[in-house]
């Protein structure tokens, strides 16, 4: 059924979750694995970092480190893919503005891609809004199926239950 699957990965945990989740199903339909890595360079200051202005030498250094640590990630989920015996297709785009979701919705259009799979850290309340949610953006635009696949629980923080200082008793006996 889904002969191009793409998946996004990032190193982290979740996106190797994400990653087993996409190798299983392309084995299964004995499709192609299309494994991106975007490269973020909006965490490079292109023109000051603390009053001073950054010489091209250091920021392309930079760069080249993000992009070099990118293809560690790609080659890394290509040989656990290939070794359970996927047909894998590596993919780094590093852009200057990337958004992670219209970069992964592009390449899905460009991939004509039948399922979209990526790892979710699952946030909710504050930390949703503040960080945002590439996930969930794709999830809202993609014109194809989106599989979320949720970080590990024994990773997520505990809930806080709401707890009283009061002991607890027993419910009195019918009489």
């Amino acid at each position: 059924m889904f002969q191009r699957i793409l998946v996004a990965v990032d190193g982290t945990t979740t996106s190797t979750g994400a990653l087993e989740v996409a190798t299983s199903l392309a084995n299964d339909a004995k499709g192609t694995l299309h494994v991106l890595h975007v490269v973020d360079e909006r965490i490079i200051p292109r023109r000051y970092a603390e009053g001073a202005l950054l010489h091209p030498h250091y920021i392309n250094g930079a760069l080249d480190r993000l992009r070099a640590k990118g293809r560690r990630i790609l080659a890394l989920a290509q040989k656990s893919a290939s070794a359970k015996g996927a047909k894998v297709d590596p993919i780094l785009i590093s852009e200057s503005n990337p958004d992670v979701a219209s970069v992964v919705l592009r390449e899905a259009g460009e991939l004509a891609a039948d399922l979209i799979v990526l790892g979710t850290h699952g946030r909710r309340g504050l930390t949703r809004l503040l960080m945002g949610s590439d996930a969930e953006a794709v999830l809202r635009q993609a014109r194809v199926p989106v599989l979320l696949v949720r970080a590990p629980t024994d990773l997520r923080p505990p809930r806080k239950r709401a707890t009283s200082s009061a002991p607890r008793t027993a419910p009195p006996a019918p009489t």
